[in-house]
């Protein structure tokens, strides 16, 4: 009997700890990863943001934030990269801030600010456009009038009405590099690729979330030749985890909670209360004047021929020693007599003396007898008489050139 109890009061203490041990670990498992049905106001956007940008109040839209620190040739999804998940194509920024203005809210271009963030209510791995064809694949921020209903997916107007000064574009053989920036081409040459290339945009609804699956990820993989990995996305329970951050084996941390609308005397700490009527600093001018479609024609007329112009300069740039006899041709030469034996040798070829007037005479140019002079010869007294020699007129004795009798 005593047996009996000892067995039953082992395993109770077997059971008890047990069941302390999955508890922590489904603690801790919690800690790290939050559910899908967690809740923020957009007014977390406020507070989370304002170190980092500015907010300020847009007639249109309601409170909007522009980043600091940005070059002048900066614009959204520039500094990142992107990865193929379970929702399509994902934007994983290198920017702290990215966990929010890359997949919450909209993008747009706005006079005195440059370009400004909408904050939105919708989680999406990226709200972009996307463009296709001619080796190369681009992509632009979806403006505030792109909308997104759970039943009816997105509903744009016409994505062809996007700047082109929003876009980037890389060659489709780089669009899974992880500095991705370093690859995108010059905004001048939009307008053309964008003329060369198609509208792909596509999103679709999955797990009741958008997911973007606008390029076809068999077309990439047969541009890159290689498989493209698929990663799952987790959801993580902070932001400072949730910007695409590999999480275990083959998973990127999300940080994604359904966001509820702002009270109505909720407003963004620091918050700019008189709007800008001018353009602030040259960068948002240089940003603004970048993409005015004038310059960016004029540019493109540039940048265009600047290729084929130096291959043609190069095909024709000849030989060292083929330049050499181009620019500076040989003269021809003039058989030279034997100095006499025990004479002193004459100058060089080409060499004359104007001892008196100073200055020598070139080829072709008449002497002071009017006679026209022979090459490297001159008729002046006390000057060379044949080519390399020097006479003393009167003595029939050669000398040194520049002595005087």
């Amino acid at each position: 009997m005593k047996r009996v109890v000892a067995r039953a009061l082992c395993l109770a203490l077997f059971v008890s700890a047990a069941s302390t041990a999955s508890s922590y670990a489904s603690v801790d498992l919690r800690a790290s990863v939050r559910s899908p049905g967690s809740q923020i106001s957009i007014s977390y956007f406020y507070d989370n943001l304002s170190p980092d940008g500015e907010w300020f109040q847009e007639p249109s839209y309601g409170w909007v934030w522009t980043p600091y620190n940005t070059s002048p040739n900066w614009r959204p999804y520039y500094d990142g990269h992107w990865v193929y998940t379970d929702y399509g194509w994902s934007w994983v920024s290198n920017e702290r801030w990215g966990w929010a203005t890359y997949h919450y809210g909209r993008w747009i271009f706005e006079d005195s600010y440059g370009w400004v963030w909408v904050p939105g209510r919708v989680w999406a791995p990226s709200w972009v456009a996307w463009r296709y064809g001619d080796d190369w694949v681009g992509w632009a921020p979806l403006p505030p009038g792109a909308d997104w209903d759970d039943s009816r997916g997105l509903s744009f107007g016409d994505v062809n009405s996007i700047p082109s000064r929003d876009w980037c574009f890389v060659p489709q053989t780089h669009v899974l590099d992880v500095n991705i920036r370093l690859q995108v081409t010059s905004v001048s040459r939009n307008v053309t690729l964008l003329q060369r290339s198609r509208d792909v945009t596509r999103f679709q609804v999955r797990g009741g979330r958008p997911a973007n699956v606008g390029i076809d990820v068999a077309q990439i993989e047969k541009r890159v030749r290689r498989p493209v990995p698929r990663v799952k996305i987790v959801d993580v329970d902070t932001p400072a985890r949730g910007g695409g951050r590999p999480v275990g084996k083959g998973g990127l941390g999300f940080y994604r909670p359904a966001v509820q609308p702002a009270g109505p005397n909720q407003r963004p700490p620091h918050a700019v209360t008189e709007r800008r009527t001018a353009t602030p600093n040259a960068a948002v001018k240089r940003r603004k004047a970048a993409g005015s479609g004038a310059e960016v024609r004029r540019r493109h007329a540039v940048e265009q021929p600047a290729p084929e112009t130096h291959a043609t300069q190069q095909r024709h740039v000849p030989e060292p020693g083929v330049q050499k006899r181009t620019v500076r041709p040989d003269r021809p030469k003039v058989a030279q007599e034997p100095a006499p034996r025990g004479k002193p040798q004459a100058q060089d070829k080409g060499q004359t003396q104007e001892k008196s007037s100073g200055q020598p005479q070139e080829r072709g140019q008449r002497s002071s007898k009017g006679k026209p002079q022979d090459k490297g010869q001159t008729e002046d007294k006390g000057q060379t008489q044949d080519k390399g020699q020097t006479q003393d007129k009167g003595h029939g004795k050669s000398s040194k050139q520049g002595e005087t009798p």
